[in-house]
């Protein structure tokens, strides 16, 4: 699994992504991964995704990274501000 989270962290760095604003070290690699998949449209592996599932893959990933799992409050704030106002920077949305 590091390994997947390092190509994420290069493939992030290359694209110059930021992460989320103010992300802390638990969500910050999700954070990447989902700006990969709104620059690219796809994931760090190259399948294909839609804004739809790149902000649910977004929410599961800060999910797991919680100790609070499905509960947690940020992992459903940060959810809802990119399902509602997320803007991919891709072609096809």
């Amino acid at each position: 699994m590091k390994a997947y989270w390092a190509r994420v962290r290069n493939t992030a760095a290359e694209l110059g992504s930021d992460g989320c604003s103010f992300a802390t070290g638990a969500f910050r690699n999700c954070c990447l991964e989902h700006d990969i998949s709104y620059r690219t449209g796809a994931t760090v592996d190259g399948v294909p995704q839609t804004k739809e599932q790149s902000d649910l893959r977004f929410l599961a990933c800060m999910q797991r990274s919680s100790r609070l799992g499905y509960y947690s409050p940020i992992a459903w704030i940060r959810y809802l501000i990119v399902k509602r106002w997320g803007k991919p920077k891709r072609a096809d949305v």
